[in-house]
């Protein structure tokens, strides 16, 4: 074999050495790049997945938030709601000289209502519960007091003093949602 022949046939040895452990190392880097692009796609799911059951348990606390406030709301609702039917309960419940002694406290909480405001109250129109008109009517004259009682079907009870364009609404109704509203913060106090 001549010089050039072993030359040729190292150098073609050589060259397919080389053509091989370049396939090899080509396998191994595809083998390695696809195992990483997996082994991304992996991270990714679990990433995507832990993101999901993050936002589903958010979703779930803020619905637990939502419904406990909910709950909260309606609690208050049915306590302010039996407070006011046990204050009508007591409201009926009143005597005819408890439901005077009323009466004539609201009157005159009304009128001294027109007189802080500079009302001189000369001819007053009080609208009561039907049921209450011959009281008030006995009540404005025992104090002395010229004024046209009405009967007026929307109060429930109590007084709702007229002089000129004044208005006094001292019923029963407006001074209980008046003292719920004054108690309430009060009695929701967290503490």
């Amino acid at each position: 074999m001549s010089l050039e022949e072993l030359k040729k046939a190292v150098f073609e040895k050589a060259r397919t050495e080389a053509e091989l452990i370049i396939k090899e190392a080509k396998e191994k880097a595809e083998k390695i790049i696809r195992e990483a692009e997996e082994r991304k796609k992996e991270l990714i799911n679990e990433e995507r997945r832990r993101v999901i059951n993050e936002t589903e348990f958010e979703v779930k606390l803020a619905e637990a938030r939502r419904e406990a406030r909910l709950m909260i709301a309606r609690a208050k609702y049915e306590v302010v709601e039996e407070l006011r039917r046990r204050v009508w309960e007591l409201i009926k419940s009143m005597s005819e000289e408890e439901q005077l002694r009323s009466l004539e406290i609201l009157l005159k909480d009304s009128l001294e209502v027109l007189k802080s405001m500079g009302v001189v109250a000369n001819e007053l129109v009080v609208h009561v519960a039907p049921n209450d008109k011959k009281l008030m009517e006995l009540l404005l004259s025992k104090l002395g007091i010229k004024g046209t009682v009405v009967e007026d079907q929307r109060i429930s009870g109590g007084v709702v003093v007229v002089s000129g364009e004044l208005t006094v609404d001292n019923s029963y109704d407006t001074r209980l949602d008046r003292c719920l509203r004054e108690l309430l913060p009060q009695l929701f106090e967290v503490g």
